[in-house]
């Protein structure tokens, strides 16, 4: 990967159920790029990812901080792996609402990969975004009052969101997406 992410931070959404095969191309990737990743979970501990291609339980994952512990204040990018199980669990959390909350606020960069799309719609934060994803996820953003965009992978302002079908090249186009860093600093150097 050639886009280098050095001095910047990285929180990492899970909960128990975060797609295996997503997660660990993120962190690995996310590495390589230089960003400090912090895995920011509902569970102390570990994390269980859900394996899709045995349809069961995965590996684990160490969770840095508890997301009751964590301000989006601390970190300069969020990033929000695919995995329904985990998706279900942070909308029924109210500091994944207050995290992300703060992220929107802040204008800085906010990946949401595949289906935790429907985040947004589960914590009413998708209005007014123009979002893409699984096809499956249509209805529920839209009902929320999200625009669908019907691409493979869509940018709205500080939001990048998409199917993630090829893992790579989402990867690619998310560190750049994180590298453009807050909305703020962008219009600071186009001044």
């Amino acid at each position: 990967m050639d886009i280098q992410l050095s001095g910047r931070k990285v929180l990492v959404l899970v909960s128990n159920g975060v797609d295996e095969a997503v997660m660990s191309t993120v962190q690995r990737d996310m590495l390589k790029t230089g960003a400090t990743v912090k895995t920011v979970g509902t569970e102390s501990g570990l994390v269980n990812s859900w394996n899709s291609q045995s349809n069961g339980w995965g590996l684990y994952f160490p969770v840095d901080q508890q997301i009751g512990q964590t301000l989006g204040s601390d970190f300069d990018a969020l990033v929000v792996p695919a995995g329904a199980r985990s998706v279900q669990k942070l909308g029924s959390n109210p500091h994944a609402e207050r995290i992300i909350s703060s992220f929107i606020t802040a204008g800085k960069p906010m990946v949401f990969m595949g289906d935790a799309v429907e985040l947004l719609a589960k914590i009413e934060l998708a209005k007014g975004f123009t979002v893409a994803g699984p096809e499956r996820s249509h209805q529920i953003l839209v009902a929320a009052g999200a625009v669908w965009s019907g691409a493979a992978e869509h940018v709205d302002g500080i939001l990048m969101t998409g199917e993630g079908a090829d893992l790579s090249s989402f990867i690619q186009n998310m560190a750049a997406h994180i590298q453009s860093g807050p909305v703020e600093e962008q219009q600071q150097l186009a001044a």
